[in-house]
């Protein structure tokens, strides 16, 4: 019952953190009017990403400093810095993302980071260091050949599910190209690139970023082999995407959906290789 009402409260406190910077930073458009379904899917994603951030906090194998940052790495690295950069990269396809809203999309999920996950590791009682850490040593040399190809993998992956997921729907196609029509994924594939000259080396780049933010889970969290595959698989896939659940002013209902059908897979897919091949790694290098 204790621990119940501890982690009840932990949810409030979570809660509280993630609506007061955009009281104290409130983004400059005119929000839609909310459906009444719109404050359960709001219960839902600050429900998930609180699990997220807590069991980061309670199976990730560090202590204090150490701890904090891993879990703001991890949790705003993946959530909110990977999903924004793209934003960022394909902002002219939404005209309502001004500098100003830009930076928010950043500053505010970094606020929530930054303020609930030092309380939480207070509060669950991993301030302090305990016996049974581990001593980690990161030799990022020895994965190298495994990270770069996981980074191209990244980009394939990326422009299939791109393809093959979100352009099916033509509502995607008319919100990011002006027309309906579908096109083969060669030639969506070469006009995407003489749109967008640098998507290549940007996605590559994005790719390995995916990697790095991701690395604490591989490297310290407790648990088996199994344990780690199914978490980069939940936090690549489900942590990400979930966020699309909720209306927002940048981007139609249908165009939302389907990239929530499309990161949802593709992350999954990406999440499950990370897993099987870095978890893999990392064990057989103990």
């Amino acid at each position: 019952m204790r621990a119940a009402i501890k982690y009840i409260l932990l949810f409030l406190l979570f809660t509280i953190l993630f609506v007061l910077p955009a009281i104290i930073f409130p983004f400059p458009l005119a929000q839609k009017s909310q459906s009444d379904v719109e404050p359960l899917m709001l219960f839902v994603v600050l429900l998930i990403d609180f699990i997220g951030v807590v069991y980061l906090i309670k199976r990730i194998d560090l202590s204090g400093v150490k701890l904090f940052l891993a879990v703001v790495v991890v949790f705003w690295g993946l959530l909110t810095f990977m999903t924004q950069i793209e934003t960022w990269y394909f902002r002219e396809a939404m005209p309502a993302i001004t500098d100003e809203v830009l930076l928010k999309l950043f500053l505010n999920p970094f606020i929530t980071a930054v303020t609930f996950v030092p309380a939480g590791i207070w509060i669950l009682g991993k301030w302090k260091q305990t016996n049974g850490s581990q001593d980690h040593h990161l030799n990022l040399k020895s994965m190298w050949k495994e990270i770069l190809a996981l980074s191209v993998t990244y980009v394939f992956i990326y422009f299939l599910f791109g393809h093959y997921v979100a352009w099916q729907f033509a509502e995607v196609r008319t919100f990011y190209s002006g027309t309906p029509e579908l096109p083969g994924f060669i030639e969506q594939f070469q006009h995407t690139l003489l749109i967008h000259n640098s998507i290549l080396p940007f996605q590559l780049f994005r790719g390995l970023l995916w990697i790095l933010f991701g690395l604490p889970v591989i490297l310290y969290l407790k648990g088996n082999n199994t344990e780690k595959i199914v978490a980069c698989v939940f936090m690549y896939s489900v942590l990400t995407s979930i966020p699309l659940i909720i209306e927002n002013p940048f981007m139609p209902a249908g165009v939302r959906m389907a990239h929530l059908l499309e990161v949802s897979t593709s992350n999954a897919l990406f999440g499950l290789l990370i897993g099987l091949v870095l978890a893999r790694h990392k064990l057989a290098k103990n």
